[in-house]
């Protein structure tokens, strides 16, 4: 019987690839537990834009301290980033090209919105500008729009580019075996997978996301697993001659989401993406539904520049972003030491992964070094309550949700549906109603931001039984 590895690493998207190359580049023998071809479906990492957000992920209503900690450990990611892809090649992966330059668009009605990201970047020592939106090169906006930022230090990466590196720098070296099979279930020095090979290690990082929680026995509970929710989220790669981009274009974060965006393809495609959705079956197989692609055209065409509505579709993908009750990730030592997690990294996986695969590194190879780390997984993480999280700003998400699609109305418009849907909102909570235990029922479920809209669905439901 072969000698246990030092470390494997469960899943192949960023994330554990990351690790993988950090542990392999520490001289720890590494197995891999995860397919290296095929169509991936489901994964978030071959789904994503890839857009390597440092600022523009901040919204007005976000506390201070948590946007502190968050863009702090983006700007250690975004800083590690050159060196680890010089490392990446020289472990027999291709060089990779992280193109600089965001323009984020505010929308009508949404200029406040770029304020927090201007602040950041300033704050952060960075490059940024204000301009007139009709300054971005190569786009048609629209004439309402309210303004736009040029963050030139903000890059994007093409991920089937970063996957073929690090899958080629772990496959050439010499102190790591690829099991291409799917992992079955994970207990203390072992994995079991779908052939029938069982993996032995002293140690294993879990990096399979949403998909964790069925490896481990009861959910992962045991080991002190924290809920780990899906947000699905659908991308499309488009041919679209007219539009010859040359930099990330994107809205700030909205309807739950990052923003509809556009990043441009090494194969002369762009990359437009944009939704995101709650799913509390979170299935790797089922393929985009033409209402999450109709959404993506419509916010293109409206939010960004009217030829984008004839773009011809190469390709839709849906991925799954595993993401925690708290929204930060999960690194660290579990209940059971030697197994680890590196996950929920929701909407900036792959920015953060040299800095997560660094973090859970230094874990592995000196015992404790993530004990005081806000992202470890073992720490405390209360259940939001819905009558906080329905004041941070989820009314003027939800009415964006409900526009996304080609919807309109005027400024004011918003403002007023928004207060009255606050007010809705709130009124579905009332003591002892029928509506008020649903609600809570569905927020014991996914007490998350992103559960709101599924209030709309819900309250369909109990119209139609009454």
């Amino acid at each position: 019987m072969r000698e246990p590895a030092d470390v494997a690493v469960v899943g192949t998207g960023v994330v554990g690839l990351a690790v993988a190359v950090e542990l392999l580049h520490r001289g720890l023998n590494v197995t891999v537990v995860g397919p290296r071809a095929g169509a991936h479906r489901g994964q978030g990492t071959r789904a994503a834009g890839a857009m390597l957000s440092i600022f523009s992920e901040l919204e007005p209503h976000h506390d201070k301290q948590r946007a502190g900690l968050e863009t702090a450990e983006r700007l250690a990611a975004h800083q590690a980033y050159p060196a680890w892809l010089e490392r990446i090649a020289a472990m027999g992966g291709d060089a990779v090209q992280t193109p600089a330059g965001t323009w984020v668009l505010a929308p009508a009605g949404r200029r406040l919105s770029l304020n927090p990201i201007a602040d950041a970047a300033r704050a952060a020592g960075h490059s940024v500008e204000e301009h007139d939106a009709s300054n971005i090169p190569a786009l048609r906006v629209p004439a309402s729009s309210a303004g736009a930022l040029w963050l030139p230090t903000e890059a994007r990466v093409d991920t089937a580019a970063l996957m073929e590196a690090l899958s080629r720098a772990v496959e050439h070296h010499p102190h790591a075996t690829w099991t291409t099979q799917a992992a079955t279930s994970v207990s203390a020095g072992t994995v079991a997978c779908t052939d029938g090979v069982t993996v032995r290690a002293r140690e294993i990082v879990l990096a399979a996301g949403c998909g964790i929680p069925a490896l481990l026995p009861e959910h992962g509970r045991p080991l002190g697993l924290p809920p780990i929710l899906a947000g699905r989220g659908v991308s499309a790669r488009l041919n679209a001659p007219a539009v010859e981009l040359g930099q990330v274009v994107r809205t700030p974060n909205a309807a739950f989401a990052c923003g509809v965006h556009l990043v441009p393809r090494t194969d002369g495609t762009l990359y437009l993406g944009g939704t995101n959705r709650l799913t509390l079956n979170a299935d790797p197989e089922q393929a985009p539904v033409l209402d999450e692609v109709a959404v993506l055209a419509a916010d293109a065409a409206s939010l960004l520049d009217p030829r984008l509505g004839a773009a011809t579709l190469r390709e839709a993908r849906a991925g799954l972003r595993p993401y925690t009750l708290d929204h930060l990730p999960l690194i660290g030592r579990t209940g059971e030491p030697s197994v680890l997690l590196a996950t929920a990294t929701y909407r900036c996986g792959v920015l953060l992964a040299p800095r997560l695969a660094q973090l859970v590194a230094d874990e592995i190879t000196a015992p404790g070094s993530l004990d005081a780390h806000p992202y470890r997984a073992l720490r405390p993480m209360q259940t939001p309550r819905i009558d906080d999280v329905l004041a941070e700003g989820a009314a003027q998400d939800l009415l964006e949700h409900l526009l996304q699609g080609g919807g309109h109305l005027s400024p004011a418009q918003q403002a007023e549906f928004a207060a009255f849907a606050d007010l809705a909102l709130r009124a579905l909570l009332e003591e002892g109603s029928k509506a008020g235990t649903a609600v809570r029922r569905l927020w014991q479920r996914a007490p998350v931001i992103e559960a709101v809209p599924a209030l709309f669905v819900l309250a369909r439901r109990l119209e139609a039984v009454r």
